[in-house]
């Protein structure tokens, strides 16, 4: 019980923290930007896309669904990063998942934030059949893509996960691997203009981790860390699972 009260006043900081720094990100620098500087942007860019996909292993099941907020923030920008300022930044997401027959669930994503729009989604995949007793351990696999649109630039995000989870009463926590590929290309015209249309692509490692807690039938929060790129990030989640 002690343990579930802490994540739970955890997740309810991390969540409150990400919604009062609304117009934290201030993305107009990257009229500024010089060409070595759009693979460090697009690096942190595609880390904040490819975060906060899910906190357990376990598929919905047929008929099943999920939705709610989910936050990922970075702690401060990569060093060659200079277009956002020194300081965390991040991005918030409205998820709803469904489940489909042979653990499989789709779901699809969608954010408004900081004058960036994003909207993707993908399928996961069960490795074995769905137990809920307790220290059971689930896999599954992810695949998702997204894209994102700022008047200053697009991104196109592909990732691909293994997440593992175990099942612990009233906390279970979870791991995971994954690999984000991203695709970046200046929109408007910059103080280069050289850079007008130009594209660039980066491919990175992230490993997380974090616990989830369930409050009653359908409530849960969660809270976790990624590493990429040589950057910590945080994330957060709040919702309605059946």
């Amino acid at each position: 019980m002690k343990i579930l009260k802490l994540v739970s006043a955890c997740v309810c900081a991390l969540l409150f923290f990400s919604i009062s720094r609304c117009g934290a990100a201030e993305y107009d620098g990257f009229r500024n930007i010089a060409p070595y500087q759009l693979r460090p942007f697009a690096r942190d860019i595609g880390g904040l896309l490819g975060s906060g996909l899910n906190q357990t292993a376990r598929p919905l099941g047929f008929s099943g669904f999920d939705i709610g907020l989910r936050t990922a923030d970075q702690l401060k920008p990569s060093r060659r990063d200079t277009v956002l300022k020194d300081g965390s930044f991040g991005l918030r997401f409205v998820q709803a998942e469904i489940g489909m027959p042979m653990r499989i669930d789709g779901f699809v994503r969608a954010a408004s934030y900081e004058g960036i729009t994003v909207a993707g989604g993908g399928l996961r995949y069960g490795l074995w059949n769905v137990s809920d007793e307790n220290y059971h351990f689930n896999a599954m696999l992810i695949a998702m893509g997204s894209m994102a649109a700022h008047r200053y630039f697009t991104a196109v995000h592909f990732n691909t996960s293994l997440v593992c989870s175990l099942n612990v009463p009233g906390v279970a926590p979870y791991i995971g691997v994954g690999f984000d590929s991203t695709k970046l290309a200046v929109q408007l015209d910059t103080t280069d203009p050289l850079l007008l249309d130009k594209e660039v692509r980066v491919a990175n490692v992230k490993y997380s981790a974090g616990l989830r807690a369930k409050l009653g039938k359908l409530l849960y929060l969660a809270a976790g860390a990624a590493y990429t790129h040589g950057s910590t990030l945080l994330n957060a989640a709040a919702g309605l699972r059946y």
